[in-house]
């Protein structure tokens, strides 16, 4: 009796602590201070804000959930709780979360189980040992090491199911030797929703909403590409390019919403600040709803909140060049980064997509969370976001905060006053194309992506492009004889100028090979090539040893390896 006694006070003492905690008229002062604090910096001169949504989570509750600003310039609504905003790839956490719940179910898969044994033997890389080795971890920790034809592939959008899309992967370019260097790499979570898809015998969409947002009571949780099929913005948040407090903005096009329907498991989820707060605290809870029934098991989920890829540190915030250890870089785990905060370990993933930006923090020790989302504009949109995590972190950790009104507007002045910004000279362009502009006419094909279309109209007698779901525009000379530029059009017209090298062979255009950022290759189109042609690159396997990633790998395989081994210990 007596310890059963014990047991009952101690229950209560944590009944009463966690309403305390909750209650407390410190934790009370610091959320207005908090909501003082938001207000002030959506003044910040250096930096408008259009909207922004903010819910904090703190031992189970939601103990702040506010708006600030407009969802909509032209009708001048103002933002609510339940207001959608995208939250780029923070999407990415909802498909390690998918993929953990469906682990639950299958006693025969885990994190480290070979593509090959889910996605069968046709299923292959480029390469023999990728193909052998990757496994779901690799691909959701950014291992894979391929190209990541971003504009192409994700920003111009795939008119083409996931499935197609992994019989693409085996022409996917190495960027980096398997499994040596964390490559962020958005169209591999294409790929691990197609390996959701055969576990579970259903498509990623309905997959998500019944295992994840469905019981963790996310109602108003949507998906960008179904918002526009259906034509349903009732409770979107309008984006913008551009802000200023003269008034001046403009809008983004809903129609950049068509090219993440594929890419929806890398950045197209919706949701809002309550709903968010319901996904924190899913996390914060070892993988449970708000009724304490168990969605995913709490040592599978917590691997997706553990590093199992080393990331750079050049973005790392520590003393003595700032204040306090703001930003302390760890790792990517499955769907989310891993790094401190002030000593405390922080679990954390930005977002950015069709002009939504999104941060999203959680302090696993101090049982609290932190979800900012904005629609424009995306100039200073990161240091907004930083700003009020580092605020609500010291919060929720008890720490006196190190930044003001006036430094948080300033910020990341005075402590990091330079920052490193991609070169945006604008690209010469000719008065006239070196031949005639029917020479460029064609369907120029690329293996991963998909076709390029060139044609000349004939009533303005200009060259369009056409390019994946979206991607169009005009067709312009370079001073280069051996150049052309492409320059996007509504809804692209913002995205930089594309440049294309010039191939000829025998007189006459052969491909076109678009520019991309180092390490990344030109993206090449070959001029006639079917998708359905094979690839003279593409390495041929001897029959004889085949592609062992099958659930019959042969015993001479592991014998072969187990002599070499010997083989090399003896000889060092």
């Amino acid at each position: 009796m007596g310890a059963l006694v014990n047991v009952l006070l101690v229950v209560c003492f944590m009944i009463v602590g966690q309403v305390s905690t909750m209650t407390s008229p410190d934790l009370q002062q610091r959320l207005q201070d908090l909501d003082t604090f938001i207000q002030n910096l959506m003044t910040c001169e250096s930096r408008p804000v259009v909207g922004l949504t903010v819910s904090v989570v703190k031992d189970g509750q939601t103990v702040f959930a506010k708006e600030y600003g407009q969802r909509d310039l032209q009708t001048g609504q103002a933002v609510d709780n339940r207001t959608l905003f995208g939250v780029g790839s923070i999407s990415k956490s909802f498909t390690s979360a998918l993929l953990a719940a469906i682990l639950r179910e299958r006693e025969d898969v885990s994190w480290d189980t070979v593509l090959t044994d889910i996605l069968g033997p046709s299923f292959r890389f480029r390469d023999r040992f990728r193909t052998e080795e990757a496994t779901i971890r690799d691909l959701l920790a950014h291992k894979i090491a391929l190209e990541n034809p971003w504009y192409v592939a994700v920003i111009m959008g795939q008119d083409i199911d996931r499935s197609e899309f992994a019989r693409r992967m085996r022409y996917y370019r190495e960027i980096y030797p398997f499994r040596t260097t964390f490559r962020y790499n958005d169209v591999m979570y294409k790929l691990a929703a197609h390996v959701a898809e055969r576990l579970a015998g259903k498509p990623f969409e309905t997959l998500l909403r019944e295992r994840i947002l469905q019981p963790l009571g996310m109602n108003d949780t949507v998906y960008l590409a179904e918002a526009l099929d259906a034509g349903d913005f009732t409770n979107f948040a309008q984006t913008y390019l551009s802000y200023n407090r003269s008034g001046e903005s403009e809008t983004r096009s809903r129609e950049e919403y068509r090219s993440v329907k594929l890419h929806l498991p890398a950045a197209g989820v919706v949701s809002n600040a309550l709903d968010m707060a319901r996904y924190m605290k899913f996390h914060l809870s070892g993988g449970r709803d708000t009724a304490g029934r168990l969605v995913v098991p709490e040592d599978t989920l917590r691997q997706t909140q553990t590093a199992s890829s080393v990331m750079s540190s050049y973005w790392d915030k520590v003393e003595p060049y700032w204040p306090v250890e703001a930003w302390l870089t760890q790792g990517y785990g499955l769907g989310l980064s891993t790094g401190s905060y002030r000593g405390y370990r922080r679990v954390y993933h930005r977002g950015s997509m069709v002009g939504f930006t999104s941060l999203l923090s959680l302090y696993p020790s101090a049982s609290g969370g932190v979800f900012t989302s904005m629609n424009g504009p995306t100039t200073t949109a990161d240091d907004i976001h930083d700003v009020i995590h580092y605020q609500v972190a010291d919060i929720l950790t008890g720490k006196d905060h190190w930044l003001n009104s006036t430094t948080a507007c300033t910020y990341p002045t005075p402590w990091w006053a330079t920052r490193q910004t991609r070169s945006t000279a604008i690209p010469k362009i000719s008065d006239n194309f070196p031949r005639d502009k029917r020479d460029y006419e064609g369907v120029y094909g690329n293996h991963p992506t998909g076709n390029l279309t060139i044609s000349l109209n004939t009533t303005d007698d200009k060259l369009y492009f056409s390019l994946g779901l979206i991607g169009r525009g005009l067709v312009l000379p370079a001073e280069s004889p051996n150049q052309i530029f492409l320059r996007a059009e509504e809804p692209l017209e913002y995205i930089p100028t594309i440049v294309a090298d010039v191939e000829v062979k025998g007189g006459e255009v052969f491909s076109l090979s678009l520019q991309s950022y180092p390490p990344e290759p030109p993206v090449v189109f070959e001029r006639g090539l079917k998708l359905t042609d094979p690839d003279p690159t593409e390495p041929e396997w001897d029959d004889c040893t085949g592609v062992s990633g099958s659930p019959k790998r042969t015993a001479l395989s592991y014998t072969f390896a187990f002599l070499l081994f010997w083989a090399y210990m003896f000889t060092v």
